[in-house]
């Protein structure tokens, strides 16, 4: 109490307590009241204390204010420790203040003490004036928060001359700070960068667990001037570090003379790709890496082309252009006609590429019986319609025939799917991703390209191909389709570009926009000829608009012109192979490897080819790995030195893995298992659920069969997809399952309350694809799945919603199937169940089935809603005392959580109206649907730290203390009355709505 304080405040200052020079009064309940006291001690002359610890004592501003009042005069003083308190702005801006004047603190700890960015500015400006202060501790604050003034780092840190250690993780610095009250902050990466680059004392940093992404920043650290001897960078969000810059950090990491000043890097928890570490980049990693970096660096010299566009726009015509030999150019121009025009060889062509077990005998029926195009009508008949009136085709008698006397392998009710398919299109077209045939040569380099299928349900895997930053990426759009908002391939650069962007940055000169069909244009020529200027002027504004928003991916000066025909073709490939080899140089020009990584994945391509000779699963184990290089080595005994270490260093051999994981030539499945060429993969595995003229599976998924499996897939249907492309893929199907689960593809179907969410549960009956949920054509079908009738909403009066909007206009349809994917996994049983599930929508049961929560994504306006629906406040309350909150803030947090995957996307966050009408509730008795009221949009107070883990924290269980992690506000002036019932809403839920 205030009398034990006054006792010892006295004690301090008189002649018995001349010896103590150290006092700790942690934990205990001094708060602002006892500091007061304690300070009038500090502020005499006779106080000997040299080193004070006040943490976790409730102490706020106003007992911040006395003690850095005290501070002021006092002259012994050297350390103090105020972690832990709620001093806030008003607290730090008194201490900054404190350090212009005072002459003996050395040591300031301000951890965990509420700070926010003005708080932070104040204490750069009083560093900045500051003489004797060698170490400052920040951690666990909130800098980067509620403003965007830098004084700190372009201030403070860059003008002091005695600062020895700085520690300020966890505050929430980012590239771009987001938005407070409507205005964007900018950069922090500059500014830090050049106080970095400027002082001269430093010797330890700590700016782990924030956001910065600037490759500037590791540029200062590791220049050779600089005096830093530790940095930690972990948990950030750095992606790539210049080739220079990386040479440098292997001389100061390594240094072993007086001239080089050695540094301990972490740059763990990072996604690198350059260099190629992942978030395993810690001190030994980083070190040994770059120690062979500088002894057998080699230029990069391969590169993939990703070909992106909808269906038909002509992707897999452009692989077969540029592919193509000079012999092979009569049967590429013959590949240009339709189906019903084609020839034996074309059609031996697209049986060549089916994929199956039975695949050469189809090659050899049609090459041996001589079939054409115009034969394919007589292997393949109608056989009626399904439920949504698509054909359906079995195989005639001839093929029957065929197939039971000379093809026995032929699956005939297969084969004549993939005629049907082939002739109702016209065209033949890409299933999944495929990895062409075949390279472009580019002089000293060569590109390989991968064909990607449009349809939608391939997006989501699209995703985990797409991300890395080590590939070229082109966009095709047919011409006709420009200025023409009612062609169905209208705006398709426009959505794969954002499609891309929202995946990450990417490097200069990796992305090509091309225009096909030209040859289409003159089909609607009028009488003055102006089609074809038209489409060029439309697509001309288009790339510009596009190019000036990708931030240097696109660095061409036209978009590339797709012209097949006989007189044009050579001019086209030349032009397109001298992009290529400018774009190359771009995004390659300081991308280096050790020489010996090159060399493992040349060993693990001829390994991909012979499993597929083989019709084996392309994925080996480490163990494997390593005899494939012992042979290699045995066959080659001048191979790199390293690469006869590597077969008995694990080490060596992991970080060599972790290379070929980043460029995407491996993925691990499970600790011991690799995937080779994953590109592709995922795509081909998705494609046997898919109808299409490639998918031959007895599998295939049509609209139907889709939204009667709702996305679910029995095990033994997996195994059988599987056995059309390979032999005996029951041997992998645990590593083969437990790698679609990490990745979020799929989950295991929940049958029981005692169902155990563990991951390593993959021999699970039956799995859910959430990419493969049908979306919902209808309010009704919501209304009448299960228990989402209608009279459950007939006596709704508790309904609050979030609103999640992304001002640019795009999320990448994998999102929120992802979000489903990891609900439906850590959510307890019966919560979610595949009949209350759609591609765009969820229905959560919650409360002993009292609480309803819609979850919405509309991806036309890149909009995610949560929606919680009771008939009191009270049920809208979940979790324990400590944990208890709104349903609607806590899955708020969950979601926050998962989108911490895609931080190039910058959401903007609202509360939606209260009131039921606005959300469609108690008209006619319907579900929510079309929210028509107000959006109120939110800043943040403080952000959540990088290093919370909900698992840990318990936020799936109900007990988390998530929410509290991120409080939200609404911005001024939007208490306004919602524009969709005229009323002001009440947005807590201890209100009652007015």
């Amino acid at each position: 109490d205030k009398a034990d304080v006054r006792s010892l405040s006295d004690a301090l200052v008189g002649d018995s307590c001349r010896r103590i020079v150290m006092l700790d009064l942690s934990y205990n309940d001094l708060r602002c009241s006892g500091c007061t006291i304690l300070s009038k001690a500090i502020m005499t002359k006779s106080c000997p204390l040299k080193e004070l610890t006040l943490e976790k004592n409730d102490i706020k501003e106003d007992g911040a204010r006395d003690l850095a009042n005290a501070l002021v005069t006092n002259r012994e003083l050297r350390t103090l420790v105020l972690k832990g308190n709620d001093i806030g702005n008003v607290g730090a801006i008194a201490l900054g203040k404190m350090l212009v004047r005072n002459e003996s603190l050395t040591v300031l700890n301000l951890s965990s003490c509420s700070i926010g960015n003005e708080g932070g500015a104040a204490l750069g400006r009083g560093l900045a004036r500051n003489f004797t202060l060698e170490e400052i501790e920040l951690d666990k604050n909130s800098l980067g928060s509620g403003g965007s003034d830098e004084s700190f780092f372009s201030v403070g840190v860059m003008t002091n001359e005695g600062l020895k250690t700085l520690r300020i993780s966890g505050n929430g610095l980012a590239a771009t700070n987001g938005h407070v009250d409507g205005v964007t902050h900018s950069s922090w990466g500059e500014s830090i960068a050049n106080a970095l680059s400027t002082n001269s004392t430093l010797l330890h940093v700590d700016l782990s667990s924030n956001a910065l992404s600037d490759p500037s920043i590791i540029d200062a650290a590791a220049s050779l001037d600089s005096s830093i001897e530790h940095f930690d960078f972990s948990d950030n969000d750095l992606e790539h570090v210049s080739i220079e810059t990386q040479l440098l950090l292997s001389k100061r990491l390594m240094a072993t003379t007086t001239t080089t000043i050695g540094m301990e890097l972490d740059l763990s928890l990072n996604p690198l790709s350059s260099p190629p570490l992942g978030r395993l980049a810690d001190y030994a990693n980083l070190r040994d890496y770059l120690a062979l970096l500088a002894n057998e660096k080699t230029a990069v010299t391969r590169i993939r082309l990703m070909v992106l566009g909808f269906g038909g726009v002509g992707k897999s015509t452009f692989c077969r252009a540029v592919t193509a030999t000079k012999d092979d150019g009569q049967v590429f121009q013959s590949s240009l006609t339709p189906v019903q025009e084609w020839g034996v060889g074309r059609l031996v062509d697209w049986a060549g590429r089916l994929g199956t077990s039975w695949s050469k005998d189809a090659v050899r029926l049609i090459f041996e019986e001589n079939i054409t195009g115009q034969d394919l009508t007589k292997l393949a008949i109608s056989g009626g319609g399904d439920d949504n009136g698509n054909g359906i085709f079995r195989p005639s008698r001839i093929l029957l025939d065929l197939c039971s006397s000379k093809y026995p392998s032929i699956d005939s009710d297969a084969f004549a799917r993939a005629i049907s398919a082939l002739i109702a299109k016209g065209y033949l077209s890409t299933v999944g991703a495929v990895k062409v045939e075949g390279t472009i040569d580019l002089g000293e380099r060569t590109c390989s390209l991968v064909d990607f299928a449009g349809q939608v349900e391939f997006l989501v895997s699209h995703q985990l191909l797409l991300s890395s930053m080590h590939t070229l990426c082109m966009v095709i759009q047919p011409a006709p389709s420009f200025g023409k908002p009612d062609h169905r391939h209208f705006g398709s650069w426009d959505y794969w570009s954002k499609f891309l962007s929202s995946l990450g940055d990417r490097r200069r000169g990796s992305l090509l926009l091309a225009v096909s069909q030209l040859d289409k244009l003159g089909k609607d020529v009028n009488a003055n000829n102006k089609s074809e200027n038209q489409a060029k002027i439309h697509a001309e504004r288009e790339f510009s608009s596009i190019k000036g928003r990708s931030s240097g991916a696109i660095s061409c000066g036209n978009p590339l012109e797709l012209n097949y025909c006989p007189d044009s073709m050579a001019k086209t490939i030349s032009s397109i192979k001298r992009t290529l080899s400018k774009s190359l140089d771009e995004v390659a020009h300081s991308w280096w490897v050790p020489s010996s990584y090159e060399l493992i994945a040349d060993i693990l391509q001829c390994a991909a080819k012979q499993k597929s000779s083989n019709h084996e699963l392309p994925i080996l184990t480490k163990s494997e790995l390593m005899q494939e290089v012992d042979a290699f080595c045995k066959r080659n005994p001048d191979c790199s030195s390293l690469l006869t270490k590597i077969k008995t260093d694990a080490q060596l051999l992991q970080r060599a893995i972790n290379y070929l994981e980043a460029v995407g030539d491996v993925m691990h499945a499970c600790d011991e298992w690799l995937l080779i060429d994953p590109i592709g993969w995922f795509s081909a595995f998705l494609a046997h659920f898919i109808k299409d003229d490639l998918a031959v599976s007895t599998i295939q998924v049509d609209s139907t069969s889709l939204r009667r499996q709702r996305g679910t897939v029995n095990l033994k249907d997996i195994v059988q997809a599987l056995k059309h492309e390979y032999k005996s893929p029951q041997q992998h199907i645990t590593q083969i399952m437990s790698l679609l689960c990490g990745l979020e593809l799929c989950v295991p179907l929940k049958t029981n309350e005692q169902y155990t969410s563990s991951m390593e549960n993959f021999t699970s009956v039956s799995y859910i694809f959430p990419c493969l949920l049908p979306p919902l054509m209808s309010q009704s079908e919501m209304t009448s799945c299960g228990l989402m009738r209608s009279d459950h909403f007939s006596d709704i009066s508790a309904v609050r919603g979030h609103r999640f909007l992304e001002p640019s206009g795009f999320i990448p349809p994998g999102l929120f199937v992802g979000i489903l994917a990891r609900m439906y996994h850590q959510l307890e049983y019966n919560i979610m169940q595949p009949a209350r599930m759609w591609r765009d929508h969820a229905v959560l049961v919650l409360n002993n089935k009292k609480t309803r929560v819609i979850l919405r994504c509309d991806l036309d306006n890149a909009i995610i809603d949560i929606i919680a629906c009771a008939s009191e406040n009270e049920q809208l309350f979940v979790g324990a005392a400590k944990g208890q909150a709104s349903i609607v803030i806590w899955l708020v947090h969950l979601i926050k959580m998962f989108l911490r995957s895609y931080s190039q996307l910058n959401f903007e966050e609202s509360w939606l109206c209260p009131n039921p009408w606005c959300h469609g509730i108690g008209i006619g008795d319907n579900a929510p649907s079309e929210y028509r009221g107000s959006d109120f949009l939110l800043s943040p107070t403080m952000r959540c730290q990088k290093s919370h883990d909900c698992n840990v924290e318990g936020c799936w269980r109900f007990l988390g203390t998530g929410h509290k992690l991120e409080p939200m506000k609404l911005q001024k002036g939007q208490m306004n009355a919602c524009k969709g019932c005229n009323n002001k809403p009440v947005f807590t839920l201890r209100e009652k709505l007015a």
